[in-house]
């Protein structure tokens, strides 16, 4: 009976462990995603300028602007969707604004997105900068050779975890904003002064779980 009791402990062992392992992975998946799920990060790696100029009556340019985004979550992936950036002058008086595709960022994974930015001033589609904005800008290259710009993300976050029962999510609105990026002009064109990319705060807002 003995050599007929040996499997049984194994098995039982075996079924014990499975369970305890189980349980921890799913107590910290919980843990991880449930009630602490953290921010992504966003940060701007260049900004780029071209055709840039300014009138009484408009402006004008193209922007480029290079993003890291990263997920920090061990347990969770996030889908981001309705993607729209708005540059403007000092971070306050939008100049122009762009939408980007939906894109995922896995565990702990990290996304590189490039957006595009384009006005003529003539645009339906564009804000219409006044004559005060327009003024300043205008004195601001004129004097110092640089602008300064402002760039803001939102966007729809949706946090993503799937267990052997199902999926989990959250789905957040999350706002990033990149302030006091200074980028030298000449001729209408110019880039982000500084090698260093920059970080861009981000805040979120829970709306549905």
């Amino acid at each position: 009976s003995a050599t007929t009791d040996v499997p049984k402990h194994i098995l039982n062992f075996i079924t014990t462990l499975f369970f305890l392992l189980l349980f921890t992975c799913t107590l910290f998946i919980v843990v991880e995603v449930c009630f602490i799920p953290r921010k992504p990060s966003f940060y701007l790696n260049s900004l780029s300028v071209a055709n840039f100029t300014v009138s009484k009556t408009k402006l004008a340019g193209i922007w480029a602007a290079d993003f890291t985004i990263s997920n920090p979550n061990s347990a969770a992936e996030i889908s981001f969707e309705s993607i729209e950036s708005t540059v403007s002058y000092k971070g306050n008086d939008a100049l122009a604004i762009t939408s980007s595709e939906n894109f995922d960022v896995g565990f702990r994974g990290e996304k590189n997105v490039e957006m595009k930015f384009e006005t003529s001033g003539y645009e339906g589609d564009q804000p219409i900068v006044e004559y005060p904005v327009l003024r300043e800008i205008d004195e601001e290259r004129k004097s110092t050779g640089t602008v300064r710009f402002g760039i803001r993300l939102n966007m729809w976050a949706t946090y993503k975890t799937s267990y052997y029962w199902g999926t989990w999510r959250r789905r957040v609105l999350t706002h990033s904003s990149c302030l006091n990026l200074n980028v030298g002009v000449f001729a209408g064109n110019g880039s982000l002064i500084g090698d260093d990319k920059r970080y861009c705060h981000v805040g979120v807002m829970i709306s549905e779980r």
